[in-house]
């Protein structure tokens, strides 16, 4: 074989050098420059859960009883009229209860607010107790709290309304170490028989309230119209 005396040498093959295709360098300005703008997301993003959060407390507040933790009366009849709706809608039975404190006015004279406040609370407790996730709540005013029972009939109610006056009436307030006798009276009023709309319901069984009042004190009393 010939050899190509005009050619040149070839030189020994040399591996290519890689330059790498971002450099430490620049990835360290790109966070440089990322850094700021991800703290101003994070400050807005946090910002803004602090202003959903302060609404929803504000809303809460604005829903609930500052002294039992129960739903005011503008909390119960947003969410009673909206179960009311589906119960009317679907021809469910429910019911209402109102309850009354039969010894408020006599601790309030004999030893206090604070301590017709603590028997408040201690009666909302009791309420609670006796009640189921979906049932609702409420202090309706005063002494007074009201109570929706969804899916439940006139026997179901006063069974709730019963083990709510014993529950009441086993738990004394304690007051400067000796415990002072409670009761409660209710009236029970039921949907379809005792009235089409929430509101009759109410008054039906603030009605059914005052005879049990009248017929005397501790007692629960289901709505009987007049014959």
């Amino acid at each position: 074989m010939q050899s190509c005396g005009g050619c040149a040498p070839r030189s020994a093959s040399r591996p290519a050098t890689r330059r790498p295709l971002i450099s430490l360098p620049f990835i360290g300005g790109f966070f440089a420059q990322l850094a700021p703008v991800l703290l101003v997301a994070y400050i807005t993003t946090m910002f803004s859960a602090d202003i959903r959060y302060g609404l929803a407390r504000a809303k809460l507040l604005s829903e609930t009883d500052d002294l039992t933790g129960l739903l005011n009366v503008r909390g119960f009849a947003l969410a009673a009229n909206r179960l009311f709706a589906q119960a009317a809608r679907h021809g469910r039975a429910t019911s209402v209860l109102m309850i009354d404190s039969d010894n408020l006015k006599g601790v309030n004279d004999s030893h206090g607010h604070a301590s017709g406040n603590r028997l408040l609370r201690q009666l909302a407790e009791c309420i609670q107790a006796e009640l189921r996730f979906t049932d609702v709540a409420a202090r309706y005013g005063g002494d007074e709290f009201i109570v929706f029972l969804p899916d439940t009939p006139g026997k179901g109610a006063m069974e709730v309304a019963e083990r709510i006056r014993n529950r009441v009436a086993s738990a004394p307030l304690e007051v400067d170490g000796r415990g002072l006798a409670t009761s409660v009276s209710i009236g029970i009023a039921c949907y379809p028989e005792d009235g089409a709309t929430l509101d009759a319901l109410a008054a039906h069984a603030d009605g059914a309230l005052y005879a049990a009042k009248q017929d005397g004190r501790n007692r629960s009393v289901k709505f009987r119209a007049a014959a």
